[in-house]
């Protein structure tokens, strides 16, 4: 188990007073067994990755325990749906999920143990290989030339890499240039904080626009960054994400970023530091521009920002952002609400998956729709989305209530965010043993005949029994299953993205692996 997610929950029940102390008990207990499980010396490279998304595992579990603390049972019981949930996309050893298609034609699954060792003797046309000590929050195509960029952390500060369409290294750079990131806001909480690079995307310049995350997430540390560089990765201009809610710093998690076709730049994620009572929501949008100064020197400019959601809970969250045909700007994410019984407090919340388009000139909203399955489905989440040629589609999960594991989904929405159809997995609890997945991603097939899905799955029967692996899904445009793959690696796929030759490359956390149109990972 990631340790700052450790002491990120140690630190949030240490705080709760009226906790019960037979509860924090349990908890130190199966924290430490985790702790001590997944830091063993086979998971060194699995420690050393950087936490993404998981701090929204943690917001969609942790908290039933510490709002329920006069019921003993409902608390035990939750203590043990932490565990079993909370772990999932944090290391890559504990993720979600079986590895079926509702639906499908059948599913599979692959032994693969890639290697990088600076050559490429595979099959495989494509290879990374990370420079030491770098972790990978985020990996995409670049729009100008025909090679991939990579975003992440090293030694505690923004970092990027840019390969060819070989995965051959091009570049790097390390960016040590936002302060110190130190804190003494509490002593269950680390003296010294970091600032990771979590998105990226090319710009007609042929440079790159950056986003950010600071972690822990907490505004005792400092604040969030967007920054832009020239195509040899110097910065040219940073901008400080600031804002005040009365006395306290808000801090802006970037989970997504974009250049708009008139030459703008769009970040999405969500906020921390108020409860977003004195403004709508804690997810955030904003728009920069970049502006020459008579020196000469460039700046960004923040046009707007606007936040979303509810003002009941505390992480609402926008997870995805592309530009319509129409040049309106299309996000989604999740609208959080409280649970049936339970308050809303650091991100445990109930919610529906929150499709937005949003006027690019003043950033209001144009359409917002929410979405579940069902009217008392607990939550849904969006985590990706693509165009489609009539409308969109949005990767995510789901959970049906409080007894029921996380599960995948996919939904087909039209041009006005109505649903379509919905597809969902196969996760579910039989006996003692949760059998969960969430969808990461998702991209058109080469034909256009299908969504791929991409993400992770797992088995889980107690903190000694557990098992997690990398899974594919390929969806017909009518949401039927065609095929699901599930691969004996114990690794997530946050990312998938078309390949030559009709293939397909998927990452997760410093691997990379090439697929093809069937779901055969190529050697």
């Amino acid at each position: 188990m990631n340790i700052r997610l450790f002491k990120f929950i140690s630190f949030h029940y240490w705080r709760r007073k009226k906790m019960n102390k037979v509860l924090y008990i349990i908890l130190s207990l199966l924290l430490f067994s985790l702790t001590m499980i997944s830091c063993s010396p086979d998971d060194t490279e699995t420690v050393n990755e950087p936490i993404q998304k998981a701090g929204d595992a943690v917001g969609d579990v942790v908290d039933p325990v510490a709002d329920v603390v006069d019921d003993t049972v409902d608390v035990v019981d939750d203590t043990v749906d932490v565990v079993n949930d909370v772990v999932d996309p944090v290391a890559d050893v504990v993720n979600d999920g079986l590895g079926a298609v509702t639906g499908g034609a059948g599913g599979g699954s692959e032994t693969v143990t890639p290697e990088c060792d600076g050559k490429n003797n595979g099959s495989s046309s494509f290879q990374i290989c990370l420079e030491k000590g770098a972790s990978v929050w985020e990996f995409v195509k670049n729009k100008k030339d025909s090679g991939y960029a990579l975003v992440g952390t090293k030694d505690k500060r923004p970092w990027i890499q840019i390969v060819d369409e070989n995965g051959k290294y091009q570049m790097s750079k390390g960016y040590d240039v936002f302060g110190e990131y130190k804190s003494n806001f509490d002593p269950g909480m680390p003296t010294v904080g970091q600032l990771d690079g979590s998105a990226i995307s090319q710009t007609k310049d042929g440079g790159y626009i950056v986003g950010t995350y600071v972690n822990p997430r907490h505004h005792s540390y400092g604040y969030g960054y967007i920054f832009k560089t020239n195509k040899q990765g110097e910065i040219e201009w940073k901008k400080a994400l600031k804002y005040k809610s009365g006395k306290t710093n808000v801090i802006h998690f970037v989970e997504d970023i974009i250049e708009t076709e008139s030459g703008d730049f769009v970040a999405v994620g969500y906020t921390s530091g108020d409860r977003g009572n004195n403004m709508k929501g804690q997810g955030f949008m904003l728009k920069m521009s970049e502006e020459v100064q008579t020196s000469g020197n460039k700046e960004g400019k923040i046009d707007w920002i606007q936040r979303f959601g509810s003002n009941a809970c505390v992480f609402d969250t926008l997870e995805d952002v592309l530009e319509a045909d129409d040049n309106n700007l299309i996000a989604v994410g999740k609208f959080e609400k409280a649970c049936p019984k339970y308050g809303c407090f650091h991100g445990y919340a109930c919610g529906d998956m929150y499709f937005l388009k949003i006027d690019p000139e003043d950033g209001k909203t144009l359409i917002a729709e929410k979405h579940r399955n069902f009217t008392k489905q607990w939550w849904a989440r969006g985590y990706s989305v693509i165009k489609m040629d009539d409308g969109y589609a949005v990767g995510g999960n789901i959970r049906d209530n409080k007894h029921a594991v996380v599960n995948s989904a996919v939904w087909k929405l039209n041009n006005s965010g109505k649903m379509v159809w919905n597809w969902v997995g196969t996760g579910r609890i039989e006996g003692k043993v949760h059998q969960q997945e969430v969808v990461n991603a998702i991209t058109l097939s080469h034909d256009s005949n299908s969504i791929l899905a991409v993400g992770h799955t797992r088995f889980f029967k107690n903190v000694r029994d557990q098992k997690s692996n990398m899974m594919v899904w390929s969806i017909d445009l009518n949401g039927n299953g065609k095929w699901g793959k599930k691969y004996e690696i114990h690794r997530y796929a946050g990312i998938i993205t078309r390949f030559k030759n009709n293939h397909y490359l998927l990452s997760g956390g410093s691997r990379f692996f090439e697929m093809d149109s069937n779901g055969e990972l190529i050697k």
